[in-house]
């Protein structure tokens, strides 16, 4: 088993991707005209089975619910743009709602290496809060925010290699 370490490690692995890919942070995103929210999820995949990604979903006042998933190394950094249904955005933050998501803190015990990781983000207004899991061993609440994702954002974890 791996060294135990701080969050803040796999904070700035995960943050690294978005740079990477020359993606703005979600606190620029929510400040744009028009925009009312934005989620995003990035994956690291400790053992390159996946490319890792950040996924980024955003809804606009005129243009309704876009994801967009960049890959990195793939595609010259251009994203895969889908269409969300605004029930799926609006099922989404409620599942995340229900497991009082802006109050989490991130996983505990994660190690530094060895596993996946993914990094949840959700800003709102001036309001922005991430969580950083473990998914292969995340429990009680942890376990229930992946299986969120998982249902309501399935296209995220398609991995491309």
């Amino acid at each position: 088993m791996s060294p135990q370490t701080h969050p803040e490690q796999q904070a700035f692995l995960l943050r690294s991707i978005a740079e990477q890919l020359r993606l703005p942070p979600v606190k620029a995103l929510i400040k744009e005209p028009g925009v009312r929210g934005v989620y995003r999820v990035t994956i690291y995949y400790h053992d390159r089975r996946g490319r890792d990604s950040c996924a980024t979903l955003v809804d606009r006042h005129m243009s309704g619910v876009l994801l967009s998933i960049s890959y990195r190394g793939l595609f010259a950094q251009k994203p895969i743009i889908h269409n969300i249904p605004e029930s799926r955005y609006e099922n989404l933050g409620g599942g995340l709602q229900k497991l009082r998501f802006d109050h989490m803190a991130d996983q505990p015990g994660m190690p530094l290496y060895g596993l996946d990781f993914w990094m949840i983000e959700r800003a709102a207004g001036s309001f922005v809060h991430s969580v950083i899991i473990a998914p292969q061993t995340a429990e009680k609440i942890y376990a229930q925010l992946a299986e969120t994702i998982r249902t309501h954002l399935p296209e995220v974890l398609r991995t491309i290699s």
